[in-house]
């Protein structure tokens, strides 16, 4: 599936918001620097639809289009090929790909895990299915989006910390917003549901709760970076540059508005879910530099797992802003 964020979908989007802009902006279209971005169709992205939206990019000289990916495991192949030049994936994949000798350069990040639930994500099963562990779990199917990233991990970690053995459970690939469907059709006995069809998944009376895996796993994770190429991040620096200045200001945008109507219609715009639903969700606050918080824990989950077999210098792959 490919998003365009168009201006004409900014603008319908936000309610008009850019409209007093007019011609100006129009007949400037065709002069702005095109990027083609992966990203994951969930609430963490919409930063980049508040950049556009909110004609930062557009004051940078920048444009972009969007391609819906499953995950990290396609994205960053895409990126590398050249099919996209900046790629939201999973902070696991990007270890893996950092390991592999795979240039890249992190130009910002998803929103943190906070402290306590709830979660982005939960583990939910199918009301009067006998799964209330993770040790009920084995023998069973968990859906996750990709095999070998931060789904994948952060699953298998959730069953041992709550007292299940992760290798005698199966990991189904699922894309996220297929997840419920995928549950309710059991074609998985429980999985992981991402915000925003998490709310969906609670208030939906065939479907229960399970657990927090996130929290549970590792409090301040960071599970989403935004990422470059090195070859981008050095030959067009000032590009990068302006698109993480404008990034920032979404950031700041999303912030602001969290909770509030022009928030709920921009998420459901590319979400596709029913804006006064979204106001049941829980939405942490997105981070506008790049802390990479307890990157050393991350790593000796992924080691521990199977991931990750030498240590990797992450901090000396975050791009340099000037």
């Amino acid at each position: 599936m490919t998003v365009s964020i168009s201006r004409r979908d900014a603008l319908g989007g936000l309610g008009g918001t850019l409209a007093l802009l007019g011609a100006p902006m129009a007949a400037r279209a065709a002069d702005l620097v095109q990027l083609h971005v992966s990203i994951v169709p969930i609430f963490d992205v919409a930063p980049l639809f508040a950049a556009t939206a909110e004609g930062y990019l557009a004051a940078e000289g920048l444009a972009v289009s969007t391609q819906a990916v499953q995950g990290g495991v396609v994205g960053i192949p895409g990126l590398v090929s050249g099919a996209y030049d900046i790629c939201y994936t999973n902070s696991i994949s990007v270890i893996v790909a950092l390991e592999r000798g795979i240039d890249l350069r992190i130009i910002a990040l998803g929103a943190p895990i906070g402290d306590k639930p709830p979660d982005p994500g939960a583990v939910l099963r199918r009301k009067g299915d006998p799964y209330r562990t993770s040790k009920d779990l084995e023998g069973k199917t968990i859906g996750v989006n990709s095999r070998k990233d931060i789904m994948w991990l952060v699953a298998r970690s959730w069953v041992k910390a709550t007292g299940g053995d992760p290798d005698k459970v199966d990991y189904r690939e699922v894309p996220v917003p297929q997840a419920l469907d995928a549950l309710k059709s059991k074609q998985v006995d429980a999985a992981i549901v991402l915000e925003p069809f998490l709310t969906i998944g609670l208030a939906d009376p065939a479907l229960e709760f399970v657990g927090w895996p996130f929290n549970t796993v590792l409090p301040g994770m960071r599970t989403a970076f935004w990422v470059v190429t090195g070859p981008m991040a050095d030959a067009r620096t000032a590009t990068v540059q302006g698109f993480v200045r404008a990034f920032r200001k979404g950031v700041a945008w999303v912030n602001a508005n969290i909770g509030k109507e022009p928030y709920f219609k921009l998420v459901s715009g590319y979400t596709r879910i029913d804006p006064n639903l979204m106001q049941k969700i829980h939405v942490p606050q997105e981070v506008a530099g790049v802390d990479l918080g307890p990157i050393k824990e991350l790593k000796a989950l992924m080691r521990e797992n199977g991931l990750l077999n030498a240590d990797v210098d992450v901090e000396a792959k975050v791009f340099k802003t000037g």
